[in-house]
C-alpha cells in the first residue's frame, strides 16, 4: 500500500541530529530509524520574557519584551484549567524560536517564555491530551509540535506540568523528515491507536509537506506515547481517491466515545484546502477517519469536497462535539467577489450537511476564521478591516448572533492564515498595535 510508511525510533535528541543505521525492508513500505540508545531528557532553553499583569483591564499582550516578530499563536487548556499558548517566535531570516506562555488565572496574569531552539522553528503548535481516559499508555500533559525548515525536521515538547519548568522535555525530530512542510496542525484529544502496525496510541500531528513526492500533500504523523515514544507510522495522500494536492491549511477535529477500548466511536475528521489545478479555484477537502476501521488516511470510505464550485472556498477549521460538526471557511462566492465567512454544519457526525452565513460586513473581506464548539455553542472569530470579531451560535451552526468586536484598539488585528486561535477560555491573535506583531489574548465575552 503506496500510503503508509511506518518508522520506529525516530526521536532524536535535539544535540544529536543524525541517524547511525536505516534499514528498509524489500518493498520500501516500512523504514525503521533505530532509537539513539540511553537517550537523557534535555534541559529546555527557557528564556524569560517577563509577567503581565492585567486586573481584567481588557486584550492582555502575552509577548512582553519582545521586539522580535511573533506571530501564528494557538491555544488550549490543560487538565488544571490553566490556559497555555503557544507561537513562532521570528528573530531573522535563518532564525526562530517558539514561545510559551500560561496563565493559571483565567488570562489575567501570564507568564511567558521563549524556548530556545536550533534552527528556524515555524508553525509551533500545541494540545492537551489525557491519555489514561483510554487503552494504553498512561500519559497526561500538554504536547508541543513544532517544524523547522532549515533542517526539515522539526521539534517537540512534553510538558507534564506547565507551571514546573523542571517537568519541560525537549527532543528533536531527525532532520530531513519533514521534507518542505509548510502547515501542522495539532489538536487537543487528537489521542488515537494506528491499528495496522499495532502502534502504541499516542497523538496524531497533520502536516502539509513535499514528502514521498507529494506537492504539497496530506500527511500524518501516528506517534507512540508511554515507554515507545520516539515510535511514529505516518501515512500520505498519494490522491488514489481524491485529489487534494496541492493543498494547505489542514486542520483536525476529534470525537471520542466514554469506552476507554478503541472501537469504531474513536475518530476524527479532516479538512484541508485544495487548490484545484483545471479550474484554479480553491475547494474544501473533507475527510472522516474512523481508526479501528481504516488508518490509511487515503483509504477512508467517507472523503470528498464539502465544498467547491466556480469560487474560491479557502482556509477551513473544523471542529465537533458529540454529534455536532462544524466547518467555517472563507467564500468570495458573492457578486462583488470579496471574502465572506460561511459555515457548513451537522448535527449527525457528518452524515448530513447544511450551510449558513456567518454574519459580516458587505463589500469588505472577512478573513482567516478560527472555530470553538462546546456542545450547541459554536463561536466563530475573523479579522476584517484590521478588527477582529467574534460570533456565537447557539444551535450548532443553523443561525448566528451579532458580531461583536474584540481587539480594543481599532485597526491593530494582523490578517495571516493561523493568525487567530480560540479555545474554550479565550482568543489569541497576531496584533501591531506596539509596531512589531505581538501576541494578545481577551476572554470569551
Amino acid at each position: 500500500m503506496r500510503g503508509k510508511v511506518a518508522i520506529v525510533g525516530a526521536l532524536l535528541i535535539v544535540s544529536a541530529l543524525t541517524v547511525t543505521d536505516i534499514r528498509a525492508k524489500e518493498d520500501n513500505k516500512i523504514i525503521s530509524f533505530p532509537l539513539n540508545t540511553d537517550i537523557d531528557k534535555i534541559p529546555a532553553k527557557v528564556v524569560k520574557l517577563g509577567e503581565v499583569s492585567t486586573l481584567n483591564q481588557g486584550n492582555v499582550l502575552i509577548t512582553p519584551d519582545s521586539p522580535e516578530d511573533d506571530v501564528l499563536p494557538a491555544a488550549t487548556v490543560d487538565g488544571k484549567g490553566n490556559i497555555a499558548v503557544t507561537w513562532s517566535h521570528i528573530i531573522g531570516g535563518t532564525d526562530s524560536d517558539f514561545g510559551l506562555a500560561y496563565s493559571t488565572d483565567g488570562g489575567n496574569t501570564w507568564t511567558s517564555n521563549v524556548i530556545e531552539a536550533e534552527g528556524y522553528q515555524y508553525y509551533a503548535d500545541i494540545a492537551y491530551f489525557q491519555g489514561t481516559k483510554y487503552e494504553g499508555p498512561q500519559w497526561d500533559g500538554l504536547w508541543i509540535e513544532s517544524l523547522e525548515l532549515m533542517g526539515e525536521g522539526g521539534n517537540f515538547m512534553l510538558i507534564p506540568d506547565i507551571t514546573d519548568q523542571a517537568t519541560w522535555e525537549l527532543y528533536g525530530w531527525v532532520e530531513g523528515s519533514r521534507p518542505g512542510a509548510t502547515y501542522l496542525c495539532f489538536e487537543d484529544d487528537m489521542w488515537y491507536k494506528e491499528f495496522s502496525f499495532d502502534l502504541t496510541p499516542g497523538p496524531i500531528v497533520g502536516m502539509i509537506n513535499d514528502d514521498q513526492g507529494m506537492n504539497q500533500g496530506i500527511e500524518l504523523w501516528w506517534m507512540a506515547a508511554g515507554d515507545d515514544l520516539g515510535n511514529i507510522v505516518y501515512n500520505w495522500d498519494a490522491e488514489s481517491v481524491l485529489d487534494t494536492a496541492p493543498g494547505k491549511n489542514i486542520d483536525l477535529a476529534p470525537v471520542h466515545d466514554s469506552d476507554p477500548a478503541w472501537t469504531d466511536g474513536d475518530f476524527f475528521y479532516l479538512v484541508s484546502e485544495h487548490i484545484n489545478e483545471t479550474t484554479g479555484h480553491s475547494e474544501i477537502v473533507y475527510k472522516k477517519c474512523i481508526p479501528s476501521v481504516e488508518d490509511d488516511i487515503e483509504f477512508v470510505e467517507e472523503q470528498y469536497y464539502l465544498v467547491k464550485g466556480g469560487f474560491d472556498a479557502a482556509d477551513p477549521e473544523v471542529d465537533a462535539s458529540g454529534s455536532n460538526v462544524v466547518v467555517v471557511y472563507m467564500s468570495n462566492d458573492n457578486v462583488f467577489g470579496d471574502w465572506d465567512i460561511k459555515c457548513m454544519y451537522s448535527h449527525d457526525y457528518g452524515e448530513n450537511w447544511e450551510a449558513s452565513d456567518v454574519p459580516s460586513t458587505p463589500q469588505v473581506d472577512d478573513v482567516h476564521p478560527a472555530v470553538y464548539i462546546s456542545g450547541n455553542n459554536v463561536y466563530v472569530a475573523y479579522i476584517s478591516n484590521g478588527n477582529l470579531y467574534l460570533v456565537k451560535s447557539k444551535d450548532g451552526g443553523a443561525t448566528w448572533g451579532e458580531p461583536e468586536k474584540i481587539n480594543d484598539v481599532d485597526g491593530s488585528v494582523v490578517a495571516g492564515e493561523s493568525y487567530v486561535d480560540i479555545c474554550s477560555k479565550g482568543i489569541v491573535w497576531v496584533d501591531n498595535r506596539n509596531g512589531n506583531n505581538d501576541i494578545y489574548f481577551a476572554t470569551l465575552p
